[in-house]
């Protein structure tokens, strides 16, 4: 399978271009950030300063918008959307925008406007899927 083209970008120079297609990559779902930061924070001494604001901004923002925040849940979601092949920029666009059906999802992420990569059918089947990893919170 041929790797989808990278997502077109405004006014972006060729080290963006670059970060959006590097394999090495690893994008984060909105609740695998909070986790990350919950690490952090519960990793500080007892006489550590509070965090610097933008953390605290951060963890408030993944606090609010995450679909999931249970680990074994988002582990789970982060499998199944990566058996359909997606590229970790995808990954992470599925998951973060709460894509609901395939006409949306082609349209937020421009590389899975593809037909021979993905039906319609195949695409509602893995939104509706990933919808159940976002009930169960």
């Amino acid at each position: 399978m041929e790797a989808p083209a990278a997502l077109p970008l405004v006014n972006a120079t060729d080290d963006d271009r670059e970060l959006l297609t590097d394999k090495d990559l690893k994008v984060l779902t909105v609740g695998e950030m909070g986790l990350l930061l919950d690490q952090v924070r519960s990793g500080q001494r007892p006489d550590d300063p509070q965090p610097p604001a933008m953390t605290v901004k951060a963890m408030e923002y993944a606090a609010r918008f995450a679909t999931n925040k249970n680990r074994d849940t988002l582990v789970k979601m982060r499998e199944m959307l990566a058996k359909h092949h997606l590229t970790e920029v995808e990954l992470g666009l599925v998951a973060n925008l709460s894509v609901e059906t395939a006409d949306e999802a082609r349209k937020l992420v421009p590389t899975l406007d593809d037909h021979e990569r993905f039906t319609d059918e195949q695409l509602d089947s893995m939104l509706k899927e990933l919808a159940t990893y976002r009930e169960f919170d």
